[in-house]
Parts: structure tokens; sequence; C-alpha cells
């Protein structure tokens, strides 16, 4: 019995690392292999605290801001890299930190590690054997278990998906992606500590050998079988990996080949488990996350979303002058300048390569100009984060669409709405009832942009499930959602067939006459005669000509150069 529960006290200290590993790679997209180091830290860290003869549970705490602030620590130098770099740049930390736990002997004891490290006691018992300790190692993981499970379900958690499933849109709709790095980090590495202090106290001994690479990747593979994205696939994945060895002692085999056998079947399982089911046993929740009655019937006040800030019809609001981008001795943009006006909706055409979407990428913060100024209503945006200008009140799409394509619908609305108290993690721990209490306006006020642009009835559907022109429909509803007063649309109509055409073009038209500043590019010289209010040609960089759809187009010189 002793032996069961020593298995399940290692299956709860697995679930929490599989949980924080999945918090990071699952659910932000951040696929670092430096888990094995925050595991250690947490557990030094109370070992150490535990032998000076801090109580309980002072130890636990110190691990955990320590876990926390080195996560913190790493993570600004390292998200400065993506994808397989950062890949490459936590493994090499994680090799360098358990050199330095190796080699710093007066703290660490190198080699011989921190021997003798107090067990735990709860009035008057010790927790001295696994059917003890296992009380305080399944409630640890239940607490780690409801804390990621309000990280990731709440809107800092949508936002999380939105930065994993595309850092430019997130960026796009005014998520500051440094802070949900640098957040989720912090908490995948805090959580990971907490284990690491779950082993010290159970071992009463930490030494290196514990924490190597084959560690972050045993844990991996438990969020991978277990399920990315999902908790409760953390859970059995950690329970399936930690379990399966020592289920596999239990078959009859020759004793001097039994430990190679084991280790063929293990890995012929895992095999089969990743071919036949690849998503994990437990695939990430999709589809229809929100109840579906109360998203038929919402109804909210979304007003501010589809109308402009009241400026007169005409106004100028956005003014860039003598825009200049040179990508080394390219010059993309040459001398640019262009007005944006409240109620009216601006044309840009060009051919290829004209500098069309180098310019929207300036205006919207992708890009700084080498020379000119951008100005919102006289206030420079120049040198602000993407994310800060969607603030501002200037926003984008993208020629490629760029929706959050894991997510559903009205996820993909609901993650743009600004202003968002559950964005900041600290407000959904500590104001629970204002997070609640707008989640539910802003289900309201999502529906509402829905019904504008007429996809309510797909709310609940996943953009996968989406039709090319509901798509286009839905990248409307989302740059309406973030509430900016000026809207740039790149290519917003491409390959629409003209029944599809018919129905989207009085919703961008709509919004101008609500008062919105709209610029979109558009190689459909029809969608541009029918819609814009003045048409800016660009070619190499400059502004050719700038007047009327059909000032424009009756142009000789630009006709014989694009038109015909």
């Amino acid at each position: 019995m002793e032996y069961v529960m020593h298995i399940l006290v290692m299956v709860c200290m697995y679930a929490v690392l599989a949980i924080s590993f999945n918090l990071l790679i699952g659910f932000a997209g951040l696929f670092a292999l430096s888990q094995a180091v925050f595991f250690a830290i947490g557990a030094y860290a109370t070992g150490l605290a535990a032998v000076a003869g801090l109580p309980f549970p002072m130890p636990e705490i110190l691990a955990v801001l320590i876990g926390g602030i080195v996560g913190v620590l790493i993570a600004l130098p390292a998200l400065r890299t993506r994808g397989d770099y950062l890949v490459i740049v936590t493994l090499a930390l994680q090799i360098v930190v358990l050199q330095v736990i190796l080699n710093w002997k007066s703290l660490t004891g190198g080699t011989e590690g921190v021997r003798g490290i107090p067990g735990l006691s709860f009035f008057g018992v010790a927790l001295s054997d696994p059917s003890h300790f296992l009380i305080y190692a399944a409630i640890v993981t239940a607490l780690v278990f409801v804390f990621a499970w309000k990280v990731g379900h709440s809107p800092f958690g949508r936002a999380m998906k939105a930065m994993r499933e595309n850092e430019s849109a997130a960026q796009a709709v005014g998520k500051n992606l440094l802070y949900l790095k640098v957040s989720t980090f912090a908490v995948s590495a805090a959580l990971a500590a907490l284990a690491g202090s779950m082993f010290a106290r159970y071992y009463n001994y930490v030494s290196v050998d514990s924490f190597s690479i084959n560690e972050t990747i045993y844990i991996l593979a438990m969020v991978i079988v277990g399920g990315i994205g999902n908790l409760w696939g953390s859970v059995i994945g950690a329970a399936v990996l930690v379990a399966l060895p020592e289920l596999l002692k239990f078959l009859d085999m020759p004793t001097d080949i039994a430990d190679q056998m084991r280790l063929v079947i293990y890995g012929v399982i895992l095999i089969l488990v990743l071919r036949f089911r690849p998503q994990g046993i437990l695939p990430e929740p999709r589809g229809a996350l929100h109840d579906g009655e109360e998203t038929a019937s919402a109804g909210g006040n979304a007003s501010s979303l589809v109308v402009g800030d009241g400026s007169s019809k005409g106004e100028i609001v956005v003014d860039a002058k003598g825009l200049v981008k040179r990508f080394g001795g390219i010059t993309a943009v040459s001398g640019f300048d262009i007005e944006m006006r409240a109620g009216q909706i601006t044309g840009l055409i060009g051919p290829n390569g004209a500098g069309k979407t180098t310019a929207f990428n300036m205006l919207t913060g992708f890009l700084q100009p080498n020379e000119g100024s951008i100005t919102l209503r006289g206030n420079s945006l120049l040198g602000l984060k993407p994310h800060r200008i969607v603030g501002a009140g200037v926003a984008r799409s993208f020629q490629d669409l760029r929706l959050f394509r894991n997510m559903t619908v009205l996820d993909n609305v609901l993650v743009s709405l600004p202003d968002q108290a559950g964005d900041d993690l600290g407000q959904v721990f500590l104001r629970p009832a204002k997070v609640s209490r707008q989640e539910h306006e802003n289900l309201a006020r999502a529906m509402e942009v829905l019904r504008f642009v007429e996809l309510d009835g797909k709310a609940n559907e996943t953009v996968n499930a989406l039709s090319y022109a509901e798509e286009k429909l839905l990248v409307i509803a989302r740059l309406l959602a973030t509430g900016a007063e000026v809207m740039l649309f790149d290519e917003p109509l491409s390959g629409l067939d003209p029944t599809t055409l018919a129905e989207i073009l009085p919703v961008i038209r709509k919004l101008a006459d609500n008062g919105k500043v709209v610029c979109i590019i558009e190689h459909n010289l029809d969608v541009i005669k029918e819609l814009s209010d003045v048409v800016y040609f660009l070619d190499e960089g400059r502004a050719m000509a700038v007047g009327t759809p059909e000032q424009v187009m009756t142009d000789p010189e630009l006709a014989a150069r694009y038109f015909k």
C-alpha cells in the first residue's frame, strides 16, 4: 500500500509540473525547455531555507517567489527570440543553471547536494511516509489546478491563446505581448518551483542529478500525451507517464532483459498514443465555450464600438507627413503624405510592391519610419508600440486575415474588446467580482458586434468552420471590437465573389456613415469606386495622385501605368 501511495505522491508532483508547463507552451505558445531549472530552484530554495531553520510555510513561499523572479529575469532576455531560437536559448539556460548549482559548493553542496531537509508536520503528525504526505501533495495539486484554471479561463488566458495563435494579430487588437509573455513565464516558473518544494520536503534531500534536461523532456511528454492546452490533460498525462513504468514492472520477463524490454514497451506505447491521438488524450476544448442560450440572447450596448468619437464629418483625424521607410539600400516608402478624415473612406491603390502595406505598418507601429510624422488629433504616434496605438484609437487588419483560428468566433471578438480588467493577471485574483461582471458585459457587447456583421449565429463555432466570406466578416468584427476610431483594412474584400461583395460592402460603408475613419487597401477598382471618398495612388513608395476615384482613374498617366 505504501508503494501505491508513493506513486500517487509522484503523480501529484508531476501533475503540478505538467500544469505549469502547459500554461507556458499550451496556452501561451512559448516553447521553452527550461522547466527543470525552476523545479530545481524550488527544491534547493526550500531545502536551504528549511535547513536554515525557517518554519513552514516560509521556505515554500520563498521558493515560489524566487522561482517567479528568476522566471522574469530569464524571460526578459530570452523572449527577444522566437520559435526554435527560444528553445535553444532556454536549453542553454538549463545547462548553465545546473552547472552553477553543481559548482557553487558553498551554497548547494555541489555533488553532495542538500541533506537533512526537515520534513513537514501538522498538528503533531509528521508527514514522513507516503500515505500522510499524499494528503499534503493532493491539496497543493488541487490548489495549483484551481489557480491555473482561473488563469487559463480568464480574459488574460484568452489573450495568452490569441498570442499563441498569432503574435502580430494579438498586438493588432491591443494586447501587450511583453506583459503577457513575462507574466506567463513568471507564473509557470513559480508553479514549477512549488513542485520543487514538494520534492525537497518529500525526499528530505536534493541533488542536481534530479533536474537534468531529461526531466524537462519527461514533463513535456506528459503535456503532449495528456493534451496541450487542457489542464485536465496535464493531470492525466502525469498519471499515465508516472504509473506506466511502474505497471510494466509487473510483467513477467527474463531478468537479464527485463529493464530493456520495459523501456521498449514504454516507448512503443508513447509512439502509438502520439500516432493515433496526436492531440493528446484530452485535446484542448474548442467550440461552445460559452453557454449557447446566454450568447444567443445576450443583449448589450455596443454603440460606442460601432459609432465614431463624435468628430465632425470631414475633420482630419490622422495626419501623416513625409513618411520614409528604408530597408537597407531599398526605399519602400518615400515622402508619403496622407490625411484621414472622420466619416470618410480613404482608398489606397497601386501595384504590388508600391508601399501600401508598409505605410499601414508605419501608421500602426509595426514599423517605425526613418523620417516623417504621424499624428492622431495632433498627438504624435511615433515610437508607440502597436498595442498602444490601438489603445489610442488606430487599429488595422492584415491581408492574410491572421484570425485566431483555433478559437471561437465569439472569443475572437471578446479578446479584441478594449479596457478589460481581466487582462491584468493581478485583477483576475484581487478583483474577481469586477472581472466576472465585466466579462458578462463584454459577452453582450461581443454579441452585438457579431450581430452588426451578421455572424451571431456562428458565435460558438471555431474560425476553422467558417467560409472565406465569413472569415472576412469576422476580420471586420474583430477590428470593430477594438473600439478604434480609425480602422485600416488591408485588402478586406479580395477573393470574394460579387454576391458576397454585395453583402460586405454595406457593412464597411456603414462604419464610415457612423463616423468611423476608414482606410482600405484594395486592388478591386470597382470596390474602390463604390466605397472610397478619396483615393491615394501609390507607386514606388510615393503618392503619385490624390483625388476622388473618378479623378484618379481618369488620369491618363496613371491609367497607362496601372489601370490598363
